[in-house]
């Protein structure tokens, strides 16, 4: 099995060269799709000059999320790919003069047949036409052996496959979720209940040890946030986050004694969020909890992160917003309320609207400012608006602002 892996990688190392010109060549595409656009470099059409934007379009403005991916702006499926095609056969294929259903002779990237029964003119074709069978085989394997919850028969697997295709993320975050699932216990974290979450392998509620703040794992996904009226969340647009854990509840005074040793300045009561404290001071609790509790990784969430976990996978809703939210109802009410009054949102969050203004780590348009989400007790329903955007600056101490912890996932 070494000798089969050490092969397998000097193959690889020997076309990496010729392989980083390919990507390189297709421009941000080959962030992800790295087995698509080496498959591409070995049909007639890279020589032709004919690339993912001939396909795709430039992709102009599709930004989708804080790492600069791209989302494209054509993805042609199945029929639509004969109408690609046709473009430039407007005869039909060359050889059967069909102009629909290329994809049963033609692979949608490399363009070649592979039942033509003739050998392919470029070497690196027949390498990776075998290392990717061989992918796709563990791949099948692994997914089944996952599926089943074998987790160490999934594990060996996956890695089977990520040996053809290192760059393969799929196959890594399997391992992971795998790893997660062998040995479920996490540094810092008390599993609460028993459900895990699929993808990651994750517990979807832990507490953090020593503390008892809960915090819920916010899954992957894509939403659009913002809004096409609201001047500081302007326009809408589509968002890809990956998992994190947030915490159930704004941090409390009472769970503020314990994370950071101090007493709490204002009036009394476990159960109501720590407010009056500002950005600077929310970093200070940060530093101290890091350093107490194992595995460390507490931090403030993004504010697309913030936004994401607040819309719960779901459009806005201004009906949820008497459901799930502490805000001024014609009278300004004197102070927070405890958390958890009031309904949680889809996935288990409370008071993520309302109560009071949650700070983020981002840094706002106006140097020395800091991002706040959410709306608090004195606001109208307008401000209390998952799209809604306000800062302050990072020193300042108002009593309806507080903070929400975020952590990230276990390595």
């Amino acid at each position: 099995m070494a000798r089969l892996v050490l092969v397998l990688l000097l193959v690889a190392g020997a076309h990496a060269q010729a392989q980083q010109k390919q990507l390189k060549s297709t421009g941000s595409c080959s962030r992800c799709h790295v087995a698509s656009v080496l498959e591409w470099s070995v049909s007639k059409h890279e020589k032709l000059g004919i690339g993912c934007i001939a396909c795709h379009g430039e992709s102009k403005g599709h930004i989708v999320n804080e790492r600069n991916n791209i989302k494209p702006e054509r993805i042609p499926r199945a029929s639509a790919i004969a109408g690609l095609c046709a473009t430039c056969h407007g005869d039909g294929c060359p050889k059967t003069k069909q102009k629909a259903g290329c994809q049963t002779c033609h692979h949608a990237h490399a363009l070649l047949n592979p039942d033509s029964g003739k050998a392919p003119q470029d070497q690196r074709l027949n390498e990776l036409s075998a290392r990717w069978e061989t992918w796709s085989r563990a791949m099948q394997e692994a997914e089944r052996f996952y599926k089943q919850g074998s987790w160490q028969a999934a594990r060996d697997a996956f890695r089977r496959a990520s040996i053809q295709r290192p760059d393969d993320s799929r196959a890594r975050a399997r391992i992971t979720a795998c790893n997660r699932r062998l040995d479920p216990n996490l540094p810092g974290f008390g599993t609460v209940g028993s459900e895990f979450d699929h993808e990651t392998g994750l517990p979807k509620r832990v507490r953090v040890a020593g503390i008892g703040i809960e915090m819920v794992l916010i899954p992957g996904g894509e939403i659009d946030i913002g809004s096409n009226t609201l001047k500081s969340a302007f326009p809408v647009h589509t968002v890809r986050v990956e998992p994190f854990y947030l915490a159930k509840y704004e941090l409390t005074r009472g769970q503020w004694n314990q994370s950071t040793g101090e007493t709490y300045r204002d009036r009394q009561g476990d159960r109501l969020p720590a407010s009056n404290i500002s950005w600077d001071d929310g970093q200070a609790a940060l530093k101290k909890l890091n350093a107490s509790v194992a595995g460390s990784g507490f931090r403030l969430p993004t504010e697309i992160e913030w936004e994401y976990a607040a819309r719960a996978g779901l459009p806005s809703d201004p009906s949820s917003i008497v459901r799930m939210a502490w805000f001024r109802k014609g009278v300004d009410p004197v102070g927070p309320h405890d958390v958890g009054t009031h309904d949680a949102n889809a996935w288990g969050l409370h008071d993520m609207l309302g109560n009071v203004w949650e700070w983020c780590s981002d840094a706002a348009e106006i140097p020395g400012h800091r991002i706040l989400r959410g709306g608090g007790y004195a606001d109208s329903a307008m401000y209390v608006d998952p799209a809604m955007r306000h800062s302050e600056r990072a020193d300042r101490r108002y009593r309806w602002n507080g903070i929400r912890l975020a952590r990230n996932l276990p390595q």
